[in-house]
């Protein structure tokens, strides 16, 4: 099941799902109670999704998750955190491969597919993170990698938007790239079920810039998977329903590695296998 959120042409914004291109609404419900729903018997979801396809050429797909309580944003691809650590002349830390690490990213900044992604002011090193990323349906505290597993609700794309510049700046203090991340997360275009996924652990990533590949990985290049991360992360805190947990950035999936920036006017598409295509253009 692909499910989604999307704003009519009323300006009403709805849950929905999509079946063979055409968007059913959700009948009130919201993402995470509608991925609580796939659980149970298919009478009771046929009672959720009986009303016909939306009737508007006009919706405009939103982030598909509506405040998510966290996101939590890791480190698991080593190809790029080697690449990345060697631009700024480090060597990688031993510890990296003891445990995942993640950054806390804004929870109030996604745009869905087709946003304008507006950089800061004065920016000059525009760029992209191809991630992948899931959606939580139940509550995480202390939880094993299959039990973790066991909470995803769907798996998303996800656009990590980062002002290098500003970055190159406030990354030397130690507390993380805050305002270099913070302005813009691109997630979309849906949430796609585990059911449809596969192998969450080989599915192929790339990224489009006007029409040009990019960037090409696979998930399963991660040194750690999303419910190893997830597990470590639900040690000492609770994670909760619709809190957001991407993998950081496949190797080659970001500007930075490639030295190619994004400029005013291109359209950025990431795509990964079995979920879709998330589009956005710069301004």
């Amino acid at each position: 099941m692909k499910l989604l959120r999307y704003e009519d042409c009323s300006g009403i914004q709805r849950s929905g799902f999509l079946e063979d291109g055409k968007i059913f609404p959700l009948n009130g419900l919201g993402i995470v109670e509608a991925m609580k729903s796939l659980e149970r018997n298919s009478e009771s979801w046929n009672q959720i999704v009986n009303n016909g396809p939306v009737q508007d050429d006009a919706l405009t797909l939103l982030s598909p998750v509506e405040n998510p309580g966290a996101f939590l944003d890791f480190y698991t691809f080593e190809e790029h955190v080697k690449t990345c650590r060697q631009k700024r002349g480090l060597e990688m830390v031993p510890e990296w491969y003891e445990n995942p690490v993640w950054y806390n990213g804004s929870t109030r900044n996604f745009l869905g597919n087709g946003g304008l992604v507006k950089f800061p002011k004065g920016e000059n090193k525009k760029d992209f993170e191809l991630e992948l990323a899931v959606v939580l349906k139940k509550k995480c505290s202390s939880v094993s990698p299959d039990e973790a597993k066991e909470c995803i609700g769907g798996f998303t794309i996800l656009n990590d938007f980062s002002a290098r510049e500003i970055q190159q700046k406030i990354m030397p203090i130690g507390l993380g790239p805050a305002k270099a991340k913070d302005f813009c997360t691109g997630l979309g275009p849906y949430i796609v079920t585990p059911d449809e996924i596969g192998d969450a652990r080989n599915l192929a990533m790339k990224a489009y810039v006007n029409g040009e590949l990019w960037s090409e990985g696979n998930s399963g290049s991660s040194h750690y998977f999303l419910e190893e991360a997830i597990a470590y992360a639900s040690e000492f805190q609770t994670l909760y329903p619709g809190d957001v947990i991407a993998s950081g950035t496949v190797g080659t999936g970001c500007g930075l590695e490639l030295d190619r920036f994004l400029k005013t006017g291109d359209e950025i598409v990431l795509e990964i296998e079995n979920i879709g295509r998330l589009s956005h253009m710069i301004c």
